[in-house]
């Protein structure tokens, strides 16, 4: 059963890199590294093994479904609430009622994929920082790794400051 976490920071994405194939050769599991920096890092940075990726475009079409079936029924069923006399004409218009589902359509997409990408990238930060968090700001790359306490840092050779947690 791992122990803690050990920490370490690199000053470039090279070095991470080596590291994180170093973990891979070590046997790691890539559920127990974390990489994260401030900058956005190349797609070959993550631990081996690992696949990225995202919820996006499935929340994003669930988003504009909800949305624009939401505006649609505001449309509906204030149209219906309020009868109006009409003159023989629809009491729900199409065409305009299309344009207010296109925009319930797009609110809803919009705001589905900001909230998806927030949760992704762990915002808002619910997590107590680590002990080398700080070098974020530096635009270092931190590698985090679930071990136990004689686990090798063969692998942290290059960084600039290990710590455990």
């Amino acid at each position: 059963m791992p122990d803690g976490r050990l920490h370490a920071v690199f000053t470039t994405s090279a070095d991470a890199r080596t590291a994180l194939n170093r973990l891979g050769q070590d046997g790691v599991a890539h559920e127990n590294v974390e990489v994260r920096s401030s900058v956005p890092l190349e797609h070959d940075i993550i631990p081996v093994g690992s696949k990225l990726r995202s919820r996006i475009p499935w929340t994003s079409i669930v988003g504009a479904t909800l949305g624009g079936t939401a505006f649609f029924l505001m449309v509906k069923l204030t149209s219906e609430a309020y009868p109006l006399p009409t003159g023989g004409m629809p009491i729900v218009p199409l065409p305009t009622t299309g344009v207010v589902t296109f925009e319930g359509l797009a609110i809803g997409a919009i705001l589905t994929t900001v909230a998806t990408v927030l949760l992704e990238c762990g915002l808002p930060g619910l997590k107590k920082p680590g002990p080398l968090d700080h070098h974020l700001a530096l635009d270092h790359v931190l590698v985090s790794v679930t071990c136990d306490e004689g686990a090798s840092t063969a692998w942290a050779v290059k960084a600039i400051e290990t710590a455990r947690d």
